[in-house]
């Protein structure tokens, strides 16, 4: 919790400086010359719930950090993204690193997992649709995720007992994706990301699927609220993870 809240401090001043324009200045970026290159950044928070089952060297458990403890299990967490596009191209690189922590009980068990994520999507996007305030790209890329796994197992009892394990993994999915946005407004759009990959070339299965509504509080600027979810399903001799990542996410994108 202490690393989430910096983290989202950035976002505060921007939301004041939102406040400085009046609602009927309409604030839709101009249409840009298309040979020309447009480079879009963000940073953004996504309070991640995880739910599935994991194994270290060959032992697994259960994992559910839920909503209701999104803060007390979430230790770090840094996110960001880049895009370049030109003409009916774009490529993109989405980087995520969280650290969560876990606690269940299994019969006698208390089971403590943590953990810790780097998730980067990289991708070459192309525009299929673009007319008025309305867009549609097809893009592809990989999927890259290392994932560190420390697993703490110990009874409850004075003569309970204690098992510590930790794995780690990096993997290579290929993924393929719609990305859709509408402009509602001069002030509001919105958006929504959906993708699937794997195929068995590593995870046997991993997918995304995103949905906000944004706001822009400049030409250039806007604040973007929705939800993501995240699922892979990955194993590796006696390594396995089989999540589902979901939560409320909230950012600020520039366009220049």
């Amino acid at each position: 919790m202490k690393y989430l809240l910096p983290a989202l401090l950035p976002l505060a001043p921007i939301s004041a400086f939102a406040g400085s324009f009046s609602p009927a200045e309409p604030l839709v970026p101009a249409a840009t010359d298309a040979s020309t290159w447009t480079v879009r950044t963000a940073l953004y928070g996504w309070a991640q719930a995880l739910d599935g089952d994991v194994a270290v060297r060959g032992i697994s458990v259960p994992v559910d950090a839920g909503f209701d403890d999104i803060l007390d299990n979430l230790d770090m967490a840094a996110m960001g993204m880049v895009e370049v596009s030109r003409e009916r191209w774009s490529f993109m690189a989405d980087l995520n690193y969280a650290r969560i922590g876990s606690k269940n009980m299994v019969g006698p068990l208390v089971n403590d997992v943590e953990s810790t994520q780097f998730l980067g999507n990289f991708t070459v996007a192309f525009d299929l649709v673009r007319s008025g305030g309305t867009s549609l790209d097809v893009y592809g890329g990989a999927r890259v995720n290392w994932t560190e796994l420390e697993l703490d197992m110990h009874g409850t009892g004075p003569a309970g007992v204690s098992l510590r394990r930790s794995q780690d993994k990096t993997w290579v999915d290929p993924i393929v994706g719609l990305r859709f946005q509408s402009e509602l407004s001069d002030r509001w759009f919105f958006r929504a990301v959906g993708d699937i990959g794997g195929f068995g070339s590593a995870s046997d299965l991993t997918w995304q699927a995103m949905a906000g509504f944004g706001w822009w509080v400049s030409e250039g600027g806007s604040l973007l609220a929705g939800y993501r979810g995240i699922g892979t399903d990955y194993s590796d001799g006696g390594f396995s993870y089989e999540v589902v990542a979901h939560g409320p996410v909230i950012g600020f994108e520039y366009r220049f």
